[in-house]
Order: structure tokens, then sequence, then C-alpha cells
């Protein structure tokens, strides 16, 4: 999407992310093992455990075993609050093999 360019009055920011379970088996289990039913049909997704566990005991509990990919770059007026994107070319990622 950047190849380089800047747009006059917009900024690349990191998009939205939705968090995930790194190991959904070692949720449940982690979460069996404290008394937590975590299971509807399938593992209840993170806003309902962390509903019903409350933030902090979620966080305790599980925060470590819940990841938030990066978001994909999204083109936002400059007046946007997010910082803007830092992206370098491949070249200046690889040096020249002699």
């Amino acid at each position: 999407m950047n190849q380089g360019k800047n747009w006059l009055g917009f900024k690349l920011v990191e998009g939205r992310s939705i968090r995930k379970y790194s190991d959904e088996s070692a949720v449940a289990q982690t979460a069996e093992a404290a008394g937590v039913d975590v299971w509807d049909r399938k593992l209840k997704t993170i806003t309902a455990l962390e509903k019903q566990l409350g933030k902090k005991r979620f966080s305790d509990l599980l925060g470590g075993l819940v990841v938030k990919p990066t978001g994909k770059p999204t083109l936002v007026p400059d007046s946007d609050k997010r910082p803007a994107l830092v992206i370098q070319s491949a070249t200046d990622e690889f040096t020249a093999i002699k």
C-alpha cells in the first residue's frame, strides 16, 4: 500500500486487529483447572470469558494465552491520534552480497 508514497493530509497507521487465543487447548485446561466453565459448544470467546471472569481475573489467569496480531496498514487523516507507521523497503533490509 505504501510503496514509498506519501499522500498529502494522510498517513498510514496500524489498523484494528482482533485478539485470539494462542493455544485453545491450554486455555481450556488452565481455565477448567481453576473451575471455570469454558465451553458453549466450542470454547467461549475472549470477550465472553472476560465478562464471566472479570478483566483482572481473566488477565491473571489467561492473559499469557491471548495474542493480538498487528493490524493491516490503514490510510487515515493526519489528525488521527494513532502514530504513523514507519515502513522500510525490502532494499533497506538486505545488504548486497559480494
